[in-house]
């Protein structure tokens, strides 16, 4: 097989629905060297059909059919084969802009750069938000880089941006709910110099069925394990950047606790009891971090006195802002994909 500019990977489990949309505005893309490689990861709906298809018409597409393992090794099982110069990722049940591919391709050439990144469009039943439209192009160096995915600056997905392969080549993904925000991580580390053009370009579908809107599960508790590893790397090899880590950390955690709460404390009793404790270790650290979210905050100022006046405070927050955070009654939930500080 011969090699690509650029490799786009895209892994699929039961996105029969969406996933031609998806795969035809990949194909629309104004540059035409790459190959776009379909992971189904055991989908028992037409799914693998339909990738199957797109395959026998256009021979830029190939289709790997695996058990379900999850969308980390749907992912390295893309990266196993590709070949491209530059990698890139894409949700199956989302649409790209026709120019994205090449407005990315265009910066990280023009500046030398290991990452691109562009804008989201973040596009929900009832509304749209922009990430970016704002004219703004920016370069990070490996510092910059890794504040800014800690700050909310850079998203902490991985379907607005691509990466030289030679530079992640030793970068897998691993099975948590953190996978796109570690992978990033690691990434930023291992690279020099990211480009961000903010002009809006990849659309991130909110379905009702979207991973996202998962209710509470282990995967919740599992994305701290990669929060602490983060935080272990920062204390060896950047310690400039512990803090940082730490104040991740802290919003994590205030999420998963907020979730319990809002589900059922007594449904998730150890893992209330982890996520309290997880917390009480920052309690000299927390007021005065640069990075904890405003509201987790007082969120946590209060809860450290009262526990119950939290809960009520929590309740009369997520009726009073219609919380994607907070209101598991209308099945929505926190956007870690997107932006931990939305």
């Amino acid at each position: 097989m011969s090699s690509k500019l650029l490799s786009i990977i895209v892994p699929i489990y039961n996105k029969g629905q969406y996933v031609e949309a998806c795969i035809e505005s990949i194909l629309a893309q104004t540059i035409n060297d790459f190959e776009l490689i379909l992971v189904n990861d055991g989908s028992k709906d037409n799914s693998d059909e339909k990738c199957d298809n797109f395959q026998k018409k256009d021979d830029r597409v190939t289709v790997i059919h695996q058990v379900n393992k999850g969308v980390s090794s749907a992912r390295n099982a893309g990266l196993a084969i590709a070949t491209g110069t530059y990698i890139g990722f894409v949700d199956a049940d989302d649409v790209l802009d026709a120019g994205m591919y090449e407005l990315l391709i265009n910066n990280i050439l023009k500046y030398s750069a290991d990452i691109s990144i562009c804008g989201v469009r973040r596009v929900s039943p009832d509304k749209i938000q922009l990430y970016g439209g704002n004219n703004l192009v920016k370069t990070f160096n490996k510092d910059e880089g890794i504040t800014g995915l800690f700050s909310g600056e850079i998203l902490l997905s991985n379907y607005d941006k691509i990466y030289k392969r030679e530079t992640v080549k030793d970068i897998v993904f691993q099975p948590a709910l953190f996978e796109d925000t570690f992978y990033n991580f690691e990434a930023l580390i291992a690279s020099n110099v990211t480009i961000y053009d903010d002009t809006i370009m990849y659309n991130y579908m909110m379905r009702d069925n979207s991973h996202s809107l998962a209710a509470f599960n282990q995967k919740y508790m599992n994305a701290l394990i990669l929060t602490k590893r983060m935080i272990d790397i920062c204390a060896e090899k950047f310690p400039h950047h512990l803090d940082e880590a730490k104040a991740f950390d802290f919003n994590s955690n205030m999420i998963n606790l907020n979730m319990i709460l809002t589900e059922s404390r007594t449904g998730h009793r150890k893992d209330y009891e982890i996520v309290t404790n997880n917390l009480k270790s920052y309690e000299s650290f927390y007021a005065s971090a640069k990075f904890v979210t405003g509201r987790y905050k007082y969120g946590y100022s209060i809860f450290r006195i009262s526990p119950w006046a939290y809960n009520l405070v929590l309740g009369w927050y997520s009726r009073y802002t219609n919380s994607e955070h907070l209101s598991r009654k209308q099945k929505l939930a926190i956007q870690l994909p997107l932006n931990n500080n939305d």
